[in-house]
């Protein structure tokens, strides 16, 4: 009994923990710049949500729009280019042998730890070298590579039974068919997963755009609210954290529209 209230304690701890970040937020976005320094944990009084909005959103004639759509732009183009390219590698691991199969699949896992951070560099050498700075493609092409993808793709294939793919050769299935009629509806669930983490992580991709954009035009969300300034060029705080509200805020709607498809689902076939 102890330990089952022990337990329970150290959750709402937890859970604790990692709400006050954005009750913080939510709270912090009802004040002024002066409210802020007050260092409250309490809404501001009077409310200014509603004047932080709409300075927001009117900021140098609604750039903030430019950098929503640029977000979504990157991170849908790159999630679903980035995830179906993945798809196909572990298509191809699952059908195929071939020479240096194994090794390939050990690079892959060991690129797979190597940080993005460590490849920002020479990807910037190489698109200065292409004229891809200052682009969409700088931030793009990076996306469409999904190392991580490749290996969570491996195992998803890895479910489906190769009694099917051997009846789908039978019948003269070609390769395209296997692929979208056989194959896909079984990894569906891990596709939507990884599209919807790799959705995320260009999202919040900070570094890559910092590096390879100068246009405040094609920035994201995610790096176009840190340039929000007075005409001063001083940073307004209550400005750049209602920014960020609705820079998360996306992210929230996606995560409950689409989560019925983080819950488990066994392949048909393997019963």
């Amino acid at each position: 009994m102890r330990r089952s209230i022990s337990s329970e304690v150290a959750m709402v701890l937890a859970s604790l923990y990692f709400i006050f970040p954005f009750y913080w937020l939510v709270v912090s976005i009802t004040k002024n710049t002066s409210q802020l320094f007050q260092k409250s944990i309490a809404p501001g009084v009077p409310n200014y949500f509603l004047e932080n909005v709409r300075m927001v959103l009117g900021y140098e004639n609604g750039v903030f729009y430019h950098w929503l759509r640029n977000s979504f732009f990157y991170a849908t183009a790159g999630a679903l280019v980035g995830v179906f390219i993945a798809a196909l590698a572990g298509f191809a691991f699952r059908r195929y042998e071939f020479y240096g199969k194994r090794l390939l699949f050990l690079l892959i896992l060991g690129f797979a730890m190597v940080p993005g951070y460590a490849t920002t560099l020479p990807l910037f050498m190489i698109f200065k070298s292409l004229r891809f700075i200052d682009t969409p493609w700088a931030i793009l092409f990076p996306s469409f590579v999904n190392v991580f993808g490749v290996y969570l793709m491996v195992t998803y294939w890895n479910q489906i039974p190769q009694e099917l793919f051997d009846a789908a050769e039978i019948d003269g299935a070609s390769d395209f068919l296997v692929f979208f009629r056989i194959g896909f509806p079984g990894i569906a669930t891990g596709f939507v997963t990884l599209a919807l983490l790799a959705f995320v992580g260009v999202w919040n991709n900070f570094f890559l755009p910092l590096v390879m954009l100068n246009s405040r035009a094609r920035m994201p969300l995610i790096l176009g609210i840190t340039t929000i300034t007075d005409p001063q060029g001083f940073p307004v705080y209550n400005l750049t954290l209602t920014a960020s509200f609705f820079t998360i805020l996306p992210l929230l709607v996606i995560f409950v529209v689409f989560q019925r498809f983080f819950r488990p689902q066994l392949y048909a076939g393997l019963h």
